[in-house]
């Protein structure tokens, strides 16, 4: 029986560092010293794991090759109050609606995957999949969402408007990430400090994941990449925005499986076919070719080109090179000439980094061999390891951390149990490329200040992807809550309205942005939390009742019949 939700949280030490210096016989060794709270602190008293699983839970889930790095700090750090902080709120919505009716949005997430992705979640979507300790919802904010701050609209505005980043100046750097990103991307996405020099960074437009990602639900949110120096530099070792530009485009092509366009460029002076014609001639594509070639194997240009495949990576499809840097602002919304825009004010900054590259074998042994230790240990929690200095492992060769607003709206350092809500999704489910989400989601490199009008993304069947998600939700959210999208774009049977589906197919922001009168209520809602600083009960803003069980009962059918097909099968 899979047990795609397991996985104990604790906080590893300077010694599980050494450890894996010494090896990963020694790494065991030393995260079994690692201590689990203890069960009298727990909520309610309750005893969270049995002593078989605690016994288990150092080499059920094993120490992965981003772990050493994120738990370097020299201390121990501390103890996690929601030891199943890595399944998020949204796994505890209902899954059947009034009239008893499926509500399926476990599908954004656990789906049948693609690989070089192994973890096949899709029969999540039909069978509650948790350890005995997660039973118990202790996502308190969403269960029971503080009351609104009483605020004015012109005092409300004139928060979300004052910038808390300030180029990073604002923002105290940790000791694995200082702010650099100047947020001020060019008309081609390039950001650039106040004096006109790139950072590296590049901002690109995607189409948001369904439901909570949505602006109506809650955030905007925009979204930058970075390639190690040797991808930003010619052969001879100088920076070229030409070289950089072309090697994003190979990695694009790689993450999004589709060939892009490039300007045209002579494939002889690069000795790479990138338009895969077998010839090299004048390319104005990078093509997306998988498997690869096996006499003209394309490979990055410039100075990454002598890197070592072993250890940096090469272009293969759903993977990103080791060095790869991915940043992400969630912000407020705010109203201007009646229109919602995205905010000037951050509620969050998000950074991921690829520590270690693994092939595709390796991703598919550790699959299995994770597989198989959680159905032997089903009630086996997750080992999170890290800090709030550092980040934590996603135990997917990635490193995870952010930046959250303080009760006075100043960007601290999140937890590390704030943190650990994060890698629930970008550490192993069905639906992610290498762990993330956006990248294989773009459509343009641009950071508008407004939101695009974007048409519908459409899946593989040719069906529009926002529609199919609305049809199998019955809700514009997650957990039912978003009154305001229930009446535009459902019929009092429940139906999706025939001329809501058609606007929607034309352009997603009917659908994604909402009316100003809701944007600022979700505002307020998430003011409560900054002023309460409770974000390790939920960060999620409401402004209607969330549909959310206190409870769950383990192997327990979910009412959902039929597993959705991801949006890439055909």
């Amino acid at each position: 029986m899979r047990r795609a939700l397991v996985g104990a949280v604790v906080i590893a030490s300077a010694a599980i560092a050494a450890a894996f210096a010494r090896g990963p016989l020694a790494a065991r060794g030393a995260a079994a010293n690692v201590a689990v709270p203890n069960p009298a602190s727990r909520p309610n008293g309750q005893t969270a794991v049995s002593a078989r699983s605690r016994a288990a839970t150092p080499g059920s889930i094993g120490a992965k090759a981003d772990e050493p790095a994120a738990a370097a700090s020299g201390d121990q750090g501390p103890k996690l109050e929601n030891l199943a902080a890595y399944i998020p709120a949204q796994c505890y919505a209902k899954t059947k609606r009034a009239d008893g009716t499926p509500r399926n949005a476990c599908a954004t997430c656990h789906q049948a995957s693609r690989e070089p992705n192994y973890v096949d979640d899709s029969d999540v979507q039909l069978e509650i999949s948790i350890p005995r300790f997660a039973a118990t919802n202790r996502w308190t904010n969403a269960m029971t969402p503080p009351p609104a701050v009483a605020i004015g609209e012109r005092e409300l505005l004139a928060y979300v408007r004052t910038d808390n980043y300030r180029g990073g100046e604002a923002v105290t750097a940790t000791a694995s990430y200082a702010p650099d990103c100047h947020f001020m991307p060019d008309e081609q996405g390039w950001d650039r400090d106040a004096s006109g020099t790139a950072t590296g960074w590049r901002s690109y437009a995607s189409t948001p994941v369904p439901g909570m990602f949505w602006p109506t639900n809650g955030s905007a949110g925009d979204a930058y990449i970075r390639l190690p120096e040797p991808y930003r530099r010619d052969a001879g070792g100088a920076p070229s925005e030409g070289i950089y530009a072309l090697n994003l485009a190979i990695l694009e092509a790689m993450i999004r499986r589709a060939d892009v366009p490039i300007t045209a460029t002579a494939e002889a002076t690069l000795g790479v076919d990138l338009d895969g014609d077998g010839k090299l001639g004048v390319a104005r594509r990078v093509a997306f070719v998988w498997p690869p070639a096996k006499d003209r194997p394309l490979h990055f240009v410039g100075q990454a080109a002598a890197l070592d495949r072993a250890t940096a990576g090469w272009p293969a499809a759903g993977l990103y090179p080791t060095g790869t840097e991915v940043l992400h602002s969630v912000r407020y919304l705010d109203v201007a000439g009646g229109r919602v825009r995205p905010a000037a004010r951050m509620k969050e900054l998000r950074y991921m980094k690829k520590l270690r590259w693994l092939t595709y074998s390796a991703l598919d042994l550790q699959a299995k061999t994770e597989q198989r230790e959680k159905e032997q240990n089903p009630d086996t929690l997750r080992h999170v390891y890290g800090n709030g200095e550092r980040g934590v492992g996603t135990g997917t060769g990635w490193q995870m951390l952010g930046y959250i607003e303080d009760a006075a709206g100043t960007l601290r350092a999140q937890t590390t149990e704030e943190t650990a809500a994060c890698i629930g999704c970008h550490g192993g489910v069905g639906a992610t490329t290498d762990s993330t989400f956006s990248f294989a989601r773009k459509v343009a490199w641009t950071a508008p200040p407004r939101f695009m009008a974007l048409a519908e993304p459409l899946r593989a069947d040719g069906r529009g992807e926002y529609r199919t998600w609305l049809e199998a939700v019955g809700a514009g959210d997650d957990f039912g809550s978003n009154a305001e999208v229930a009446a535009k774009f459902f019929a009092k049977d429940g139906s999706l309205r025939p001329a809501m589906a058609k606007a929607l197919a034309r352009d997603i922001s009917v659908l994604v942005v909402p009316s100003p009168r809701r944007a600022l209520a979700l505002d307020r809602a998430y003011l409560a939390l900054v002023r309460m600083q409770s974000f390790e009960l939920g960060r999620d803003a409401f402004a209607g009742a969330p549909q959310i069980e206190a409870t769950l009962v383990q192997d327990a059918a979910t009412g959902i019949t039929s597993a959705l097909p991801p949006a890439w099968q055909r």
